[in-house]
């Protein structure tokens, strides 16, 4: 899972962007959790993926990492001066914590209070940026005890009955936890969250809005900050000010707030049983245009970073695992949003959007396992496409049990489920149309997490063993000529996409009905991809065994098929691959193997071999024995 985790999946590592600052740090992938499903997760027959938070992906694939806001500084004894805003965008994962954040206690805080403020008096090494009022001469020390006695005096304002103070005292802080990562947790020691959440319910625009940013900086990267404005019951406060506010500025920084707040896993259940549907009616819908027919947006609700923010969270919280996919599945008005606003990208020629990213890792996350989660409703309504096609008689689950191997034909002589022309809702998911939409997506854009998440839906859709699967199959083979697009993401250099590609086309390969045109249009590309060991660093180990399984299937179906991999100089890198498993065995090595032995089997071939240089050693040994042997038992 697409992390988002999105960055699993879902489904490898963007770097933070701070648009006037020009630096960058905490590089992020599609997920980075173990037990988040980003990684491709073999399945029998085909295999499916899920991205975890799109993306912080050490490894799932792809929801989205966290942002941070920078205020211009102001001086407490100032007036209201102009503000400036820098995000860190985070894609495709939640974030690990901050190597700032201490597992502390809500009673542990008077006495972590002291040992804080005596690091920050030995020297503020962390201080990135010094504040204005602070003269060259002062001494780090100095600095630091300034730091924590201006934060207090600003925390204390938040309080007061003087607007003017309230708003300049949570500029101050915003920017402070902004340019010092230290001051995120005095803050958190001086009780100055709660005061923030507090000043959130104040009818003030102008204090809503600093208020917001700060508590948007004081989360970002620090796990404990996150926890506590869910225990100071800070996220109904958040939604409530989102639906209520009319400032864009504002709803820019509640939608970054909770982006940050759903990195962390501990918080995604609670986002998706509160947050969904109030983000989905506030922002996503009224943004992705859907409510307003062909891709207008309204004028209030059109700032592209609003919708940015929102299906970021998102994006996260569909890596969040089975219990999230369903919530967003059955989220109402969701799926068609992302659906309509990624179809107007494409037709406005924009398919590197940056927001297109999110809406497709969110539809990779929540199309894993697909099939065999789908409500009985669906299945009801997918299974009358198969009456009188297949008589043999009742299946336990929503759909026919299938053979594990390769299927026999007459079984997939399957109508199509009746192509609707205008979808709704969880029905988009396997529609014609967003398939045309994911190749339109890996044919047009540049951006890896959006070529990889394409391919990882259509890899889910393909991954089952009913009427989805191949006729989502026979969709991209036949009726798009979708192999085109699909050949050319197995050059590209980006692991995941190569990956993904090769994934997806081994669950494609399983039906003999394609075998022809896989053959003819992918063949040659999947034999230059093979390594020529089963050690190269550039090609995964992953899709090695991806490629070898391809190659295993198609020579089943034809002998030709063997010949032009001979011919194609691919047989001595497989025998290379299967070699190097003499010592410790691995998954490429015995793929390998398998595909060797399955080459032998067309005996009119031998003579080919034998002019080629290869005896039947080459064919069966002792390592393709004992990996056929292991196979049977």
């Amino acid at each position: 899972m697409y992390n988002t985790s999105g960055r699993g999946r879902y489904y490898s590592n963007r770097r933070q962007q701070v648009w006037n600052q020009g630096r960058s740090d905490d590089a992020v992938f599609l997920d980075n959790l173990p037990s988040s499903p980003n990684t491709i997760q073999f399945q029998r027959p085909g295999t499916s993926q899920s991205l975890t938070n799109i993306l912080d992906a050490g490894r799932s694939a792809a929801a989205m990492g966290q942002t941070q806001v920078q205020m211009q500084n102001r001086n407490l004894s100032m007036g209201r001066e102009s503000q400036k805003y820098s995000w860190h965008h985070m894609a495709r994962a939640s974030q690990p914590p901050s190597v700032c954040s201490v597992q502390i206690d809500g009673n542990s805080r008077q006495s972590m209070r002291g040992m804080t403020v005596a690091v920050l008096s030995n020297g503020g090494a962390t201080e990135r940026q010094t504040q204005a009022s602070f003269s060259g001469a002062q001494t780090e020390a100095a600095k630091g005890e300034a730091i924590e006695r201006t934060l207090d005096k600003a925390i204390s304002y938040l309080t007061t009955s003087n607007s003017e103070w309230q708003v300049t005292a949570a500029t101050f802080i915003q920017h402070q936890c902004f340019v010092n990562v230290d001051s995120k947790r005095m803050v958190y020691f001086m009780h100055g969250i709660p005061k923030l959440i507090k000043a959130l319910e104040i009818d003030n625009v102008e204090l809503q809005r600093a208020a917001s940013g700060a508590l948007r900086n004081i989360v970002f990267e620090d796990s404990d900050n996150k926890m506590e404005v869910k225990d100071q019951n800070g996220i109904p406060v958040v939604l409530r000010l989102l639906k209520q506010t009319r400032d864009v500025e504002t709803k820019k920084q509640l939608t970054g707030l909770l982006w940050n707040l759903s990195s962390i896993d501990s918080l995604k259940d609670i986002l998706i049983r509160e947050a969904l549907q109030p983000v989905t009616d506030t922002v996503v819908v009224p943004c992705s245009g859907w409510s307003d027919g062909d891709y207008p947006k309204g004028d209030l609700l059109s700032d592209p970073d609003l919708f940015y923010n929102a299906t970021g969270c998102l994006r996260n919280m569909s890596s969040a695992g089975l219990e999230g996919r369903r919530a967003m599945r059955e989220c109402e008005s969701l799926i068609d949003s992302l659906v309509h606003y990624v179809r107007g990208t494409i037709a406005d020629y924009k398919a590197d959007d940056k927001a297109t990213e999110n809406c497709v890792c969110i539809l990779h996350n929540v199309s894993y396992q697909l099939e065999s989660e789908l409500p009985g409703r669906y299945c009801k309504d997918l299974a009358g496409s198969r009456r009188d096609v297949s008589p043999q008689g009742k299946t336990p689950g929503c759909f026919a049990t299938q053979s594990r191997k390769i299927k026999q034909k007459d079984d997939h002589r399957v109508p199509f489920p009746e192509e609707k022309s205008n979808p709704h809702g969880v029905e988009w998911l396997w529609s014609p149309i967003i398939v045309r939409m994911y190749l339109s997506l890996i044919a047009k854009s540049t951006r890896s997490y959006t070529q990889e998440a394409s391919m990882g839906a259509l890899q889910n859709l393909t991954a089952g063993n009913g009427v989805i699967s191949f006729s989502i199959a026979q969709t991209i083979v036949q009726r798009e000529n979708g192999l085109q697009h699909i050949r050319r993401m197995l050059h590209l250099s980006e692991p995941g996409v190569k990956k993904t590609a090769s994934s997806l086309l081994r669950n494609m390969s399983r039906y003999p009905e394609l075998h022809k045109q896989m053959a003819n249009q992918v063949l040659p590309d999947l034999v230059s991809v093979l390594p020529n060991t089963a050690q190269d660093p550039q090609v995964p180990a992953e899709m090695t065994v991806s490629v070898c399984s391809i190659l295993n299937n198609l020579v089943q179906s034809d002998s030709q098929n063997a010949r032009t991999i001979l011919n194609n100089e691919g047989l001595r890198k497989i025998i290379n691959i299967s070699t190097n498993d003499s010592n410790v065995p691995t998954k490429a090595g015995q793929s390998a193997s398998i595909l060797l032995h399955t080459m032998w089997k067309h005996s009119e071939l031998h003579s080919a071999y034998k002019k080629a240089g290869y005896k039947k050693g080459a064919f069966i040994n002792s390592i393709t024995m004992r990996v056929i042997q292991s196979q049977k038992d």
